[in-house]
């Protein structure tokens, strides 16, 4: 007799199998009945991962189901027998709160075994089993209706035959409500055209796989099925043989699964912070806010871009030692601040925050970054403010201290001068020493106290030509020469020129000081519609990188003998004159002061 075999869905014992499973997916403990159900014994099981013996196309459920609180009522998933075939499991979880476990949780498992040792043999005119019950009689009736899968046998596409899990799954009342009916009765008319030519190739011997199809129960529900299909032999006719999975409460899930997800997306997409993913150095994933923190045209611009592009230099060694950090396991959150060169005159300061995650499987690295550039300009004014409140009041005191002795000298000195006729030069001397030091107190209690500002109309260009009539002397004593280039001899500004005259004081005196050597110092002022720009530069040394953005503080400075004040003088009263001051400078090339003040 020819026969053939086919395999046909489970027979449910009642024997459950009991097991723990930490956070991280191993088994912790499961009962001692695991070798009679699985074929392990429970020692070979503790310790390994639980993925490694689910179907793969399980993973997805159990992942999502197991490891993420979701507590539907059960869950089906078929594991690997250590005899090489896969036995169904219905399972329902629990959670319990453990100090042991490294998330402070772990999942305890309460799994029904679905045997799978049943095996159907046909003939011409009937089907066997290997426990000798056959359909087509009483015996092999009662074995089809035991079996806890929905299944049914149809002449193509005709139903002639159910079980009892099929009728149940249909919610009709009686098997007579179904037997005589075609399939194409319960399938989604979408599917229509797929099971006949599934049916056809069936009946042509060809094998075909597994199909998920949409099915609608008698009071018009929707569900989701699993097909199997084999063909068989039914009262002297082939016949197909199909077992039914009820996935409904899988689908349901992936679906709130993929809504999950598309509201994480759009959380991604609109926030404020900069959301990116790194991979190997590189970017590979940044959201809008991204894309717009780094200025780039588009979103594609970006990845695939090493981070370490736009990282300031001084941030490379921090920045590889956190992704290292995070990419061993040695933290699972490391906070830091760097910053990044957006364009050739532009820097950006952003806080970064890593966290582990996965890329195609394999490790990355999730960050948010937060662009704090104006948190740091804030906190540098307020740094830049305390130190002129420190320096204002150390030079009220030193002022003070000073003056009052001065006073002193220079009225005794008045008085012996009718007596001392034949030193009048030394006396000339002095008192001009004295002056020097009466200027130098002055200029320190303007930062103490600040000055009445007289504004009125006055001619820029005759103003720079007056600073460098008074400082020819000097410049000629240093071999540099001072070149004046005006693209207008009559720019008029609203200012007080006696401040403004120590700004360019100030600035002439620090470019012929930068040329030792000599050199040539070069003003150029141009007119523009509302404002006005002074250009000093000169051919000296130098101001390094590092001290250019914390020029104007007080006692910064490059020179031997200065004291950093004039520089943070000059500074204020442009401020005091709604003006901006630019500061360039390469070194061994010289420095380029701009200062730009409204027009009057």
């Amino acid at each position: 007799m020819d026969r053939k075999a086919t395999n046909v869905d489970t027979v449910i014992q009642d024997v459950e199998v009991y097991a723990v499973v930490s956070s991280n997916g191993r088994f912790q403990y499961i009962s001692s009945n695991s070798i009679e159900q699985m074929g392990y014994p429970n020692d070979d099981l503790v310790g390994k991962y639980m993925k490694d013996f689910i179907h793969n196309e399980d993973l997805f459920l159990i992942e999502s189901y197991f490891f993420n609180e979701h507590h539907l009522n059960s869950c089906t998933f078929r594991f690997l027998h250590e005899d090489g075939r896969y036995i169904w499991f219905e399972a329902t979880v629990d959670f319990i709160r453990s100090n042991v476990s490294k998330h402070g949780q772990e999942i305890v498992l309460k799994m029904r075994a679905l045997k799978t040792n049943l095996v159907i043999t046909h003939s011409n005119d009937r089907i066997e089993s290997n426990s000798d019950h056959t359909i087509g009689n009483v015996d092999g009736d009662l074995l089809l209706e035991d079996l806890p899968s929905p299944l049914y046998l149809s002449i193509f596409g005709e139903i002639c035959y159910v079980n009892k899990a099929f009728k149940d799954l249909l919610g009709a009342s009686s098997k007579d409500q179904l037997i005589g009916k075609h399939t194409a009765d319960f399938i989604d008319k979408s599917y229509h055209d797929i099971v006949k030519n599934r049916i056809q190739r069936l009946h042509n011997g060809e094998k075909i796989g597994i199909i998920e199809q949409m099915w609608r129960r008698l009071d018009g529900t929707e569900i989701s099925v699993e097909v199997t299909a084999n063909l068989t032999t039914f009262k002297n006719q082939k016949a197909e043989l199909i077992v039914l999975t009820d996935i409904s409460s899988r689908r349901n899930f992936q679906k709130i699964l993929q809504k999950s997800r598309e509201r994480y997306q759009r959380l991604i997409d609109n926030s404020i912070d900069t959301i990116a993913v790194i991979h190997q150095d590189k970017w590979v994933f940044v959201n809008e806010s991204g894309v717009k923190l780094f200025e780039a045209g588009d979103y594609p611009e970006m990845l695939g871009k090493n981070i370490f592009e736009h990282l300031h230099p001084n941030d490379h060694k921090q920045m590889k030692e956190s992704l290292e950090s995070i990419l061993t396991g040695k933290s699972e959150v490391n906070v830091t601040n760097q910053s990044w060169t957006i364009l050739e005159d532009k820097t950006i300061y952003t806080e970064m925050v890593c966290i582990p995650t996965t890329y195609f499987g394999e490790q990355a690295v999730q960050v948010i970054l937060r662009d704090i550039s104006d948190r740091k300009k804030t906190e540098e004014l307020m740094l830049r403010s305390e130190k002129l409140s420190i320096a204002g009041q150390l030079a009220a005191g030193i002022a003070h201290e000073i003056r009052n002795p001065l006073t002193a000298i220079k009225g005794f000195l008045q008085i012996m001068h009718p007596e001392l006729k034949n030193h009048n030069q030394y006396f000339h001397i002095i008192f001009s020493e004295l002056n020097r030091i009466e200027m130098i107190l002055s200029e320190l209690l303007m930062l103490a106290k600040p000055q009445e500002t007289k504004f009125k109309q006055a001619n820029l260009v005759t103003l720079l030509q007056d600073v460098s009539m008074l400082l020819e002397t000097q410049a000629n004593l240093n071999s540099v020469s001072i070149e004046q280039k005006h693209d207008n001899s009559n720019i008029m500004i609203n200012c007080d020129q006696n401040q403004l005259k120590q700004v360019f004081i100030n600035l002439f005196k620090n470019a012929i000081d930068a040329m030792p050597k000599g050199g040539k110092v070069t003003v150029h002022t141009k007119r523009y519609d509302k404002n006005v720009s002074i250009i000093v530069k000169d051919e000296g040394e130098g101001i390094p990188s590092e001290l250019i953005e914390r020029i104007g503080e007080p006692f910064l400075t490059t020179k031997e003998k200065g004291n950093g004040l004039g520089l943070m003088i000059t500074y204020k009263i442009i401020e005091d004159h709604n003006g901006t001051i630019f500061v360039e400078s390469k070194l061994g090339e010289g420095s380029t002061f701009t200062v730009e003040i409204p027009c009057g």
